[in-house]
């Protein structure tokens, strides 16, 4: 989704349809965090992982692919050529990061804010941090889910905002609380956000490709990220990068197979109407309730005699819908393609997202850079790992405020025409 100045040309009747909805909902909008015109929602679900996502990235999965975006990070660092032979320890004391390297003793500038959650994320078997399943207005399960490491907690915000790309009219300012303060860790203060307009206009343009894509993942898949030291400390080279994807459709074979679709409900209605005569009803749909209606027939032939050729038709057309369901995306003629090109070239342009929003790209980089770090301790001191990991579990740090990630968000489209009417 993109916001510019095209798209909303009339919106004197919108504005006030938005207006009212907002007065009509304010209790419910205003109690809620927001990033600029962007509310964040923060429902519960009755499902006890409906917020969690527990995966591993694969390009072309469900978790990536037509619309749905996500981060996921995998890389394991490696040593400069200078470090190859030295060994590597980790320590927590005094709330505070040790990196022993050699003879040599690093003190990070790492928050437990963000030390603790990178942690957990390492220690656990997945590596999707962030993933967006689309539209879930259905469904009991949450449209931004979170690898439970970054569920509820500030460096869990941040990668989320980072998967608001397209959103470049947001993606500069931060997060604000239910009072409009913005959420800030003590070591992230003081900041305020500013809008770069020049830096929006090139990010923007180059996102408004003629050859548009479908998703984007931001990932460190293949990256090389490199350890080294010097008189400053421990450093790293190497950044995530966002990947970008397209998906295309066979419509003539996507609307054949449609078609054989509706004829399997058509021939359902037409034979259920025959077996049921007058007890069926518009709340026995095959479209819409085609489980009831199942039930319905089951029922009715438990009890009286019917016709066997009307039953037999309706199971051969249940039979097709269910192997139209199972057809994959190849059979469909759903096409996945990685945009090699275009990824390449939008990865010189991550400077200049570092510099639109600078809390949330630094977090990004220093989550993908120093999990990578903490893998390959993880693989080359195992027992140094596993004690490291019991100290940051008993620890615990006020250095970051309590907030709670977002199960949805909705452009807050009243508060983008005030700001629209405040820059004319």
């Amino acid at each position: 989704m993109k916001l510019d100045n095209r798209q909303f040309s009339k919106t004197g009747l919108i504005k006030w349809f938005y207006l009212m909805v907002l007065i009509f909902c304010s209790s419910f909008v205003y109690s809620q965090s927001a990033i600029n015109i962007l509310d964040l929602y923060h429902d519960s679900f009755p499902i006890e992982n409906a917020r969690i996502i527990t995966a591993n990235a694969q390009i072309g999965n469900y978790n990536f692919h037509a619309g749905i975006g996500g981060i996921s990070f995998q890389a394991v660092a490696s040593p400069a050529a200078n470090l190859k032979n030295e060994s590597v320890s980790l320590d927590f004391a005094d709330n505070r990061l040790t990196v022993q390297i050699g003879t040599k003793t690093f003190y990070p500038d790492l928050p437990f804010w963000q030390l603790d959650p990178i942690v957990k994320f390492v220690d656990s078997p997945y590596t999707v941090a962030v993933s967006e399943l689309g539209d879930t207005t259905n469904n009991k399960e949450a449209q931004y889910r979170f690898h439970p490491a970054f569920l509820d907690n500030l460096l869990g915000l941040r990668l989320f905002q980072a998967d608001l790309l397209n959103l470049t009219d947001i993606l500069w300012d931060l997060p604000v609380d239910a009072q409009r303060n913005y959420i800030l860790a003590p070591s992230e203060q003081p900041f305020t956000p500013v809008r770069d307009s020049t830096l929006h206009r090139t990010i923007y343009e180059k996102l408004s490709t003629d050859d548009p894509f479908t998703s984007f993942v931001l990932t460190d898949k293949d990256v090389d990220i490199v350890f080294d030291i010097d008189e400053s400390g421990l450093k790293f080279s190497g950044t995530p990068y966002y990947l970008f994807t397209k998906t295309t459709l066979d419509t003539a074979n996507a609307r054949q197979l449609r078609q054989q679709a509706l004829s399997c409900y058509d021939d359902i209605e037409t034979h259920a109407k025959i077996l049921l005569n007058d007890d069926y009803s518009p709340a026995l749909d095959p479209r819409t309730h085609l489980a009831d209606l199942l039930k319905a027939l089951d029922k009715m032939k438990q009890q009286t005699a019917f016709n066997p050729f009307s039953m037999y038709t309706i199971k051969k057309a249940v039979s097709k819908l269910d192997s139209l369901s199972n057809l994959t995306d190849a059979q469909i003629g759903i096409q996945f393609q990685v945009m090699d090109d275009y990824t390449e070239s939008f990865k010189s342009y991550w400077d200049l997202l570092e510099k639109f929003n600078p809390l949330v790209y630094s977090a990004v980089e220093k989550t993908s850079q120093w999990s990578a770090f903490f893998r390959y301790v993880q693989r080359k001191n195992p027992d140094n790992w596993f004690q490291f990991l019991r100290k940051v579990a008993n620890s615990s740090s006020g250095d970051a405020p309590a907030v709670q990630t977002p199960t949805s968000s909705d452009i807050n489209y009243f508060r983008y025409f005030d700001e629209k009417e405040k820059k004319q």
